[in-house]
């Protein structure tokens, strides 16, 4: 059972995890308009209208990233630790926490090009090479380390439902009886000083 804290920074760590994820995905969509359909290049012949419109909705949707990934950094931070949970009985949460922070430092440099991008597009004039170059980095950043962290948020998902090698406190006591009889010896000292090992 959950204290009551935990709920709701759990609560906190969903809502802000959709907001976040589903950003992601719509920039995604968006930043595509840029490229050249199955090639990592970019369109040419995008009239100034239609490029400054989409320069502006990936921008819209990068600050909304930033700030829905700081909130749900800090709900999680929080979560894990109001739960309570024991590691052992929940292997699953340890887990999600191993593929989710560990690409925290991957998160705040690609937040950082964003960071650039947004206040680029927002002065005036904007430089169109710079930004390009800028969005160029942030989705080729450490060979697609990003579309790697991608598919561990969602593998995190996947694991918090179906929630695999949690086991009871009745179950390790189980578990923790085999290994002791298993590999357990019994020491006795003889009169002559010597340690003999007695298999049990």
């Amino acid at each position: 059972m959950l204290p009551k804290s935990a709920k709701y920074w759990l609560t906190f760590l969903i809502a802000f995890a959709i907001v976040w994820l589903g950003a992601i995905n719509v920039r995604f969509l968006i930043g595509n308009e840029l490229l050249i359909f199955d090639e990592f290049n970019f369109r040419t012949a995008i009239p100034p209208d239609e490029e400054e419109t989409i320069f502006r909705m990936v921008a819209n949707s990068s600050i909304l990233i930033i700030c829905s990934y700081i909130l749900t950094l800090i709900a999680a931070i929080g979560f894990v630790r109001t739960c309570k949970l024991n590691f052992k009985e929940n292997p699953w949460l340890l887990m999600n926490c191993i593929l989710f922070f560990i690409f925290v430092p991957v998160e705040l440099y690609t937040a950082y090009l964003d960071y650039r991008f947004i206040t680029l597009f927002f002065s005036k004039p904007e430089n169109h090479d710079q930004l390009l170059k800028i969005f160029g980095e942030r989705i080729g950043f450490l060979k697609g380390t990003p579309w790697v962290a991608m598919l561990s948020y969602y593998c995190i998902i996947i694991i918090s439902v179906f929630q695999p090698l949690k086991k009871s406190k009745a179950e390790l006591n189980i578990l923790k009886k085999k290994f002791k009889e298993q590999y357990s010896y019994e020491y006795i000292l003889h009169e002559e000083d010597d340690l003999a090992v007695k298999d049990n």
